[in-house]
């Protein structure tokens, strides 16, 4: 996975909790997300596979946010029978791995799983770190069951979720719920506010207003002329720089600028 420019890229966890409350604020920030970008979200693996019961201090930790969550979003709640009628294990990478099933059978259906598997977990009390509550939800939304049941431990999609947590690695993400935006070989920090889309999205169209104010136009002064060795000795671009001008990054166009003004230089040297 390389990271593409002009991406918004939201990086969570099913089973983390605060990523389960920002989920109505996200829906709201992608229908006002701007055309010219594109939306990815990648899973960053909260806790890795394991059998073991999650230790009392761990519940305890993890109870105290879901309250904190009820506090900071009222519109919020969690089912706290979970803690009683389940063994907690620390564990989401099974859950992470049901979406990455889900999206190689059906990319359509990622959102609704996600959506049953937090049902399950937050309102219902069931653990989605077991295969069989991963399997029903998969049922519930209409995934093909034999199918989903085969990809779910398969090493394709454990390579694949290795890709995804890598990948949040190389975004500098260190906490879910996380919002970077990739512009211009940049990748920057978009804050989050878990009850308003607005902050986010005022600072996203900022960072796009100075990268559309930083970009920079073609040599071209309308001086056309091409040598023996494709270069147009207006510009002093090859004809290969023309041509992709219009597709390069901001670090190539320099890079052809650059060379260009070598080119020139020794163009000029050589009338001399």
């Amino acid at each position: 996975m390389q990271i593409e420019n002009n991406t918004l890229y939201y990086v969570y966890d099913p089973m983390c909790s605060w990523c389960y409350g920002f989920e109505q604020t996200l829906a709201d920030l992608q229908r006002q997300l701007p055309q010219s970008l594109s939306f990815k979200a990648i899973l960053g693996g909260l806790a890795a596979d394991t059998s073991e019961a999650m230790p009392a201090e761990t519940q305890a930790m993890i109870q105290q946010a879901w309250q904190r969550i009820q506090q900071t979003i009222p519109s919020i709640h969690f089912n706290f029978d979970f803690w009683t009628k389940n063994t907690p294990l620390r564990s989401t990478y099974p859950a992470c791995r049901a979406l990455l099933a889900a999206e190689q059978q059906a990319p359509e259906l990622v959102a609704a799983l996600r959506k049953n598997i937090q049902q399950a977990y937050y309102q219902e009390a069931k653990n989605p770190s077991l295969d069989t509550i991963l399997i029903d939800c998969a049922a519930q939304t209409g995934l093909n069951i034999a199918q989903f049941s085969s990809a779910l431990n398969s090493a394709a999609i454990k390579i694949k979720l290795a890709e995804h947590i890598q990948f949040s690695r190389s975004l500098d993400v260190n906490a879910y719920p996380s919002l970077r935006l990739a512009l211009a070989d940049k990748v920057y920090n978009i804050a989050i506010n878990y009850s308003d889309a607005t902050p986010s999205l005022t600072q996203i169209n900022t960072l796009l207003d100075k990268q559309q104010k930083a970009i920079i136009e073609s040599p071209c002064i309308r001086q056309c002329c091409l040598n023996n060795d494709d270069i147009c000795l207006g510009c002093f671009r090859t004809l290969d720089e023309i041509t992709q001008w219009s597709y390069y990054s901001n670090t190539e166009k320099q890079s052809a600028l650059a060379h260009a003004a070598q080119r020139k230089t020794l163009h000029n040297k050589n009338l001399l």
